[in-house]
Order: C-alpha cells, then structure tokens, then sequence
C-alpha cells in the first residue's frame, strides 16, 4: 500500500488534457479539487500559482508536483493530470511536464504533504510507471498502476 492511492478516484483523475499552459493546467487542477473536496477553485488555483512563484515543481522527466497550501483544509488533496503533449514548464532536465500530481495541505500542517512529496518523487523517478501513466487508456487503469505501486523500502521514516 501507499499513500497516494487512497486519494485518487475517477472524479480526481484528468487525463488526456489538451491544454497549452501552465496557468491552464492550474485551472484544471482547481477544477478537479472543486469537483472532488468542495474547495473552491479559485481558492485552489490561488495556492498553486503562489507555490510555483515561488519556484517551478518540475521534477524532470516529464513530471511535476504543484502543490499549496489552504487554511481551510484539514487533511491533504490529491489530483491527478495528464496532458496529451508536454507542458513548457521550468524543469531541471528541461523536458517540460506531462505528468502532474497535484497537491493541497492545511495550512495548520505544513508538514502533512512530505511523505506524499516523497511517494510522488518515487514514483515518478520509475521510468517503468512513467510509462505505464503516459500509456494508460483511462482512469481506472491509471488508478490501478498507481495502487499497485509500491514505494521503496526505507521511502518513510519511522516515527519515533
């Protein structure tokens, strides 16, 4: 089991996006986080924007992890996007992004998205799931790659 999985479904999965921005993306994403947790978008796309001023969530290979925080929140969101061609987005390998997972934690706990930070990391490090995520014919399919994914031993700290 991860992390990730229990969060998406087929409300939290966008795939197939024929979009051309990054503010574009943003959009959906917001969208996405209205449809599945009632945020409103405006106050979605709002955090993520001001995250990626911050500077970009690229990832490389293809991938991205735009992410904000929100006061009205009280357990992290999680959406996934796919676009249908690379975005131009600053990336450290300077490949774009057609791969995103978007995050949103409670402003109260700033600290409650790292171990989804670091799955998402993991994950998109695979280049074995990357591919099976660009190839995937749907939502459910690409909920399933994502379920049966397992993190690398030693990815969480244990508490103490």
């Amino acid at each position: 089991m991860n992390l990730l999985s229990p969060f998406l479904n087929l409300h939290s999965v966008r795939i197939d996006l024929d979009i051309a921005s990054q503010k574009r993306l943003f959009e959906e994403a917001a969208l996405a986080f209205e449809r599945t947790a009632g945020i409103p978008h405006d106050e979605a796309f709002a955090a993520l924007s001001e995250r990626e001023r911050i500077g970009s969530t690229a990832l490389g290979h293809g991938t991205a992890v735009p992410h904000g925080r929100l006061a009205s929140l009280e357990a992290p969101e999680v959406v996934f996007l796919r676009t249908v061609k690379p975005l131009k987005v600053p990336s450290p390998d300077r490949s774009g992004a057609q791969l995103f997972i978007a995050i949103l934690v409670p402003e109260s706990n700033p600290e409650a998205h790292l171990g989804l930070l670091r799955e998402v990391a993991a994950l998109f490090s695979d280049d074995a799931v990357r591919a099976k995520l660009l190839a995937a014919k749907d939502p459910v399919e690409l909920c399933d790659i994502i379920a049966a994914w397992v993190p690398p031993a030693g990815l969480h700290p244990a508490a103490d």
